[in-house]
């Protein structure tokens, strides 16, 4: 569950909370999700989390963007 803003810090917080709750924060492939910035920071700090653990993870290979929000934007 998120708890205050929607924020993509706080959002990659969360996120990697998770992860590493269940133990899976080095078997990240990738994320899909639409164009809002907050993503952007989300993946991006997914990415740094990943580098200090030593656990390899491209922020810019591993984000898919939603198709339907990519159409429906043209």
């Amino acid at each position: 569950e998120l708890h205050g803003e929607h924020s993509g810090e706080n959002m990659a917080e969360t996120v990697w909370d998770t992860l590493t709750k269940y133990g899976i924060q080095n078997k990240l492939m990738a994320f899909n999700m639409d164009n809002a910035t907050n993503n952007d920071t989300l993946i991006k700090a997914l990415e740094v989390k990943c580098t200090n653990q030593g656990i390899s993870f491209s922020a810019s290979d591993s984000r898919l963007q939603c198709m339907p929000h990519t159409v429906h934007l043209a």
